[in-house]
């Protein structure tokens, strides 16, 4: 089973029996049978018709709608999960303090640990003495975080990791085209967050969508409260699994997958446009591409001519305001067509690479994992199951 990830602005998606059809235009681009399908992603401005909707319920294929930064915006749903009694334990599940703080502190001590283990990989070639001293820090951090008194002081112990962390990634890219000097988003003010923040965005969508088809409510948390419109259960599971994110980020700029010119920097009023996904009219888009996640030729290297290196917006006006400044946005550096079709195919590759999983003392598509850490929430939370173990890579 694959996921259709369709990127180019403007393409529609019809349906001619049991086949999906990628059109642009009257041109029909690619087909694929429903039935090789599990889910559809479409990103920005993709029409959808009547009968594509008809056949995408028909087979049970999750259909999400996401803004051209991966962002979630919505998804065609059927016929919601029969499993009451699982939300019902959730709920109550939710309203205790102590199973609540259970949960967080072995989110948040695994996550600890695989960043850990990120810089450790690196360490091991650079001899770095800095890089020593974060990996005493993070790996004290990780055992006061299994041992947090509540949820505030867990919250202070990952923001402090995160900053220990970020501090050394810039150590990490081994690509001199491309600089990394701390996280920021909403918008990301360099190309590294602006690959952060888009692969983020998108698996979690894919672990919304197996909380949705397990039967648990996604906006029903425990690390992160339930608050209005945020997915905290989707952000809570996200949390174990950020590492193989920031992972992927490194190898498609080491291995120079991703060039400069695969981005586009947006400012003013044109990122206010592009951040409610809605282009200036008239502006031209670049060709894209759809994105079947089947193992596709390997990438080219860098384009001819993009030898310049797209500077951090640390470097420019502006960079002193807040990272998350949504209200007057001053620069924003986002991955453009082709920047995303590239780290697409990547992100779908890693999915299907084989690690091994300890529950089931297999090795296992990265993809069915997640599927599997969901369900055995699902279990915990039940009570089938005594605690959450989480899956850090070995």
């Amino acid at each position: 089973m694959h996921t259709l990830s369709l990127t180019e602005q403007g393409t529609s998606l019809h349906a001619d029996g049991d086949l999906l059809l990628v059109q642009r235009g009257q041109a029909i681009v690619h087909r694929v049978r429903a039935a090789e399908l599990d889910q559809v992603l479409l990103f920005g401005r993709i029409e959808l018709s009547s009968g594509a909707i008809a056949l995408l319920l028909r087979h049970g294929i999750d259909c999400v709608l996401l803004t051209t930064n991966g962002n979630f915006r919505g998804r065609l749903v059927g016929r919601d999960s029969k499993n009451g009694a699982l939300r019902l334990a959730q709920y109550q599940r939710a309203s205790n303090p102590q199973f609540c703080l259970r949960i967080a502190r072995t989110l948040v001590a695994a996550k600890i640990k695989h960043q850990r283990d990120v810089l450790l990989r690196a360490q091991r070639r650079l001899h770095d003495e800095p890089l020593a001293l974060a990996l005493g820090q993070l790996r004290l951090l990780a055992q006061r975080a299994v041992e947090a008194a509540d949820l505030d002081l867990l919250r202070g112990l990952e923001g402090q990791a995160a900053a220990v962390y970020f501090a050394q990634f810039q150590k990490l890219l081994r690509n001199p085209q491309f600089h990394f000097s701390r996280r920021s988003r909403r918008p990301p003010r360099d190309p590294v967050n602006a690959c952060l923040s888009f692969g983020y965005a998108v698996l979690g969508t894919l672990i919304e969508t197996e909380i949705c088809r397990c039967g648990l409510d996604p906006h029903l948390g425990f690390f992160h409260q339930p608050e209005y419109g945020r997915p905290s259960l989707m952000l809570d599971l996200l949390e174990e699994f950020r590492p193989i994110i920031d992972q992927l980020v490194l190898r498609v700029i080491n291995r120079r997958q991703l060039a400069p010119g695969d981005f586009e920097v947006r400012s003013g009023k044109s990122l206010v446009e592009l951040l409610a996904d809605q282009p200036p009219l008239g502006e031209p888009t670049e060709p894209g591409d759809f994105v079947l996640d089947q193992p596709p030729p390997p990438p080219s290297g860098d384009p001819a001519g993009q030898e310049t290196a797209l500077k951090p917006a640390t470097d420019s006006p502006g960079a002193n305001a807040s990272a998350n400044d949504t209200q007057t946005p001053q620069m924003g550096v986002y991955l453009n067509e082709t920047g995303r079709k590239v780290f697409l195919v990547e992100f779908f590759r890693r999915l299907r690479e084989q690690l091994f999983y300890p529950p089931r003392s297999a090795s296992m598509e990265l993809r069915d994992i997640l599927r599997e850490q969901v369900y055995h929430l699902a279990r915990v939370i039940e009570g089938r199951q005594p605690d959450y173990l989480p899956f850090i890579p070995n």
